[in-house]
C-alpha cells in the first residue's frame, strides 16, 4: 500500500470513528429515557455496542421502555414484547429496528391461549386479568351466560397469551443473548414461570418490581444480583448475573 493510500485509510477510518462517537453521543442525549436514573448503577455493565435483548413490556416502546438507548446508540438487536394493541402500534412504528409482538407473556398455565381485556388502561389492566384467568381455569369456573337486557360490555380486548419460552421458540429467538428485560411490576414472578433457563440462557436479567426487595422463587440459584437502583417513586430495577460457575 501507497503511503498515499495508507494515509487515506487511517483518514477515513478516523472519520468513521468520529461519526460513530457524534452518533452515540447523540442518542445518549435523546434516548437514554427510563434508563436515565441507573447511568451510574445498572448502565455500566451493560454499556457496550453490538448486544441482543428481550424487553417484556415494552409499551410504546419510548415511555416507559428500558431499551431504546441500546438499540439506538449502541446498535443492539432485540425483541419485544407487548400485550395492549394500542401500544403494540406505537412500539412497532417507534422501534422498526426491533422485532415487535402483541402477546402477553404468561405462566405455563396460560401458554398458547388468550385472555379477554375488558376497557382501556388504567381501569383495565393485562396483569389482573392474566392472573384472573389462570385462577378460574385451576378452579374450574364455567364461563357465565350473559343475563337478558344486560346492558353492553365495555370494549373488550382479545389479547393472546403465552410463556416466555414459547414466544422465543416462535420467533426463533438465540438461545444465548445478553440481557432479558422484565418491565412488568408486579407479574414478573408468575412470568419467569413460563421461562425455560435449561435452553434460554441470557447474561443479564434486569427485574422491575414494586419494593426495594425482589421475590424470584423461580429463578435458578445461578442468576445472581449484583445491583439494585430506584426506578421511580412506585418500583426499583434489579440488575441479575450470570454466574460464571454455571448451574453446578
Amino acid at each position: 500500500m501507497s503511503k498515499q493510500e495508507n494515509t487515506s485509510t487511517v483518514a477515513s477510518k478516523q472519520q468513521t470513528k468520529r461519526k460513530n462517537f457524534l452518533t452515540r453521543a447523540y442518542h445518549r442525549a435523546f434516548t437514554l429515557g427510563a434508563l436515565r436514573p441507573h447511568v451510574d448503577s445498572i448502565l455500566p455493565h451493560l454499556d457496550s455496542p453490538g448486544g441482543k435483548f428481550v424487553e417484556i413490556g415494552a409499551r410504546d416502546g419510548l415511555k416507559g421502555s428500558l431499551t431504546p438507548y441500546l438499540e439506538k446508540a449502541l446498535d443492539w438487536k432485540g425483541l419485544l414484547i407487548e400485550p395492549w394493541p394500542h401500544l403494540f402500534q406505537r412500539c412497532r412504528k417507534n422501534r422498526k429496528t426491533s422485532v415487535t409482538l402483541n402477546v402477553a407473556a404468561s405462566e405455563k398455565l396460560l401458554r398458547d391461549s388468550y385472555i379477554e381485556i375488558v376497557g382501556k388502561p388504567p381501569a383495565a389492566s393485562v396483569r389482573k386479568t392474566l392472573i384472573q384467568e389462570a385462577e378460574e381455569r385451576l378452579q374450574g369456573r364455567p364461563i357465565a351466560a350473559p343475563i337478558p337486557g344486560q346492558a353492553k360490555p365495555k370494549k373488550v380486548h382479545y389479547v393472546s397469551t403465552n410463556s416466555i419460552a414459547g414466544i422465543l421458540d416462535r420467533a426463533n429467538f438465540d438461545k444465548q443473548f445478553e440481557l432479558m428485560v422484565f418491565n412488568l411490576t408486579g407479574y414478573e414472578d408468575r412470568a419467569l414461570d413460563g421461562m425455560d433457563f435449561d435452553r434460554y440462557k441470557p447474561t443479564f436479567l434486569l427485574v422491575r418490581t414494586q419494593s426495594t426487595n425482589v421475590n424470584l422463587p423461580g429463578l435458578p440459584h445461578y442468576y445472581q444480583k449484583i445491583c439494585s437502583s430506584k426506578h421511580d417513586e412506585r418500583s426499583h430495577l434489579h440488575l441479575f448475573r450470570y454466574s460464571d460457575f454455571g448451574a453446578n
